[in-house]
């Protein structure tokens, strides 16, 4: 399952960033690839069978102290 979330992450990689690169958007170039290790950590954790802690208490505890 590694090998193949590795694979599909690796031919994501090749295609779709590059074009932003060649028209010019560094910006958008750096977030897409900002967003991409994002989502590739997760993925790899994912496959790899290791807990991932849950977002939610921390979002509700600043939703609490907001309001």
């Amino acid at each position: 399952m590694v090998v193949v979330v590795v694979f599909i992450y690796a031919v994501i990689v090749l295609i779709d960033p590059y074009g932003l690169l060649k028209q010019g958007m560094k910006r958008d170039f750096y977030v897409c690839s900002a967003l991409c290790l994002i989502s590739f950590c997760i993925a790899f954790a994912l496959a790899m069978k290791w807990s991932i802690p849950s977002p939610s208490p921390l979002l509700e505890f600043w939703i609490k102290k907001l309001f």
